[in-house]
């Protein structure tokens, strides 16, 4: 049996596949599965033949429907996973050799933890890190996470995922859904070296000219389901999780103006900007 199972959403991800896919074949731990859910109706299994990539703790799973959309992708690998660990692997992102490795003892140790994600180029470039780079491992709460602007994705203990991702979320299920697992956990134990390649591509789900207007309607949904009461909150944070996402929107919003403005083409660049100006 696996110890780790990865979940992949794929879509119309087969120039970028090879080199996610790739990056897990070269994780000095062995002993894992990844699991690709085409949300496409491509066959990415056969893509990955024909870029010479072939192993068998590679499967495929299907989604509920074409475009059903990542947190449903998510969803068909998670219930189809046999790991007592899980993380996610976007397709389009590619890791260090030494990313399971090292954040496996931390999160066998505190049932969740996470690296620090690194934003670069397509061409490699760097363009920001979540957090300052460092060795020494330390806890972060859910206001931490948010207010770095930048994807975590955790490696973390298969009881701690609770129902999986929020269907209804097409944009920010991820940070959603990082919460509820820092909610579970009480804390995440942040591994402070750059492990994810989160790779920035302008014309990306996260990075269409578009985005910011799918990542306004998700705010909405989230405030709604925050105030409703829908979602698990770290335990004495209510206040403090709904002015982080109001936050997050805020800053979404911006990003927004300057999209239109021409001024901006992917997120993380504009963040990058912002933080410049600020120092």
């Amino acid at each position: 049996m696996p110890l780790v199972s990865i979940l992949m959403a794929a879509y119309r991800a087969d120039d970028t596949i090879p080199a996610a896919v790739a990056s897990v074949l070269g994780q000095t731990h062995v002993n894992w599965e990844l699991l690709i859910a085409s949300d496409c109706g491509a066959d990415y299994l056969a893509v990955c033949r024909a870029g010479g990539l072939q192993d068998g703790r590679l499967r495929m799973v299907a989604t509920p429907s074409l475009g059903s959309g990542p947190s449903a992708a998510r969803n068909a690998a998670l219930d189809a996973a046999k790991g007592d660990f899980v993380t996610v692997l976007d397709g389009d992102d590619t890791w260090r050799p030494e990313r399971l490795a090292a954040l496996l003892p931390l999160a066998t140790a505190a049932g969740l933890a996470c690296d620090n994600t690194r934003a670069v180029a397509p061409d490699g470039s760097p363009v920001g890190t979540a957090y300052p780079i460092d060795t020494s491992p330390r806890d972060i709460d859910a206001i931490t996470m948010m207010a770095s602007g930048m994807p975590h994705f955790p490696l973390f203990r298969r009881d701690l995922a609770g129902p999986g991702y929020r269907p209804e979320l097409r944009f920010a299920e991820d940070v959603v859904f990082n919460m509820e697992l820092i909610a579970r956990a009480g804390a995440m134990t942040l591994l402070p070296q750059p492990m994810t390649h989160y790779i920035q591509r302008p014309n990306s789900a996260t990075n269409a000219a578009d985005a910011w207007r799918r990542a306004e309607t998700a705010y909405a949904q989230i405030d709604d389901m925050l105030r409703q009461g829908a979602v698990t909150i770290p335990a004495g944070q209510g206040a403090a999780i709904i002015n982080a996402f109001a936050e997050k929107r805020r800053l979404n919003l911006a990003y927004g103006e300057a999209v239109l403005a021409g001024a901006a083409t992917t997120f993380q660049a504009f963040l990058a900007a912002r933080q410049k100006d600020a120092v």
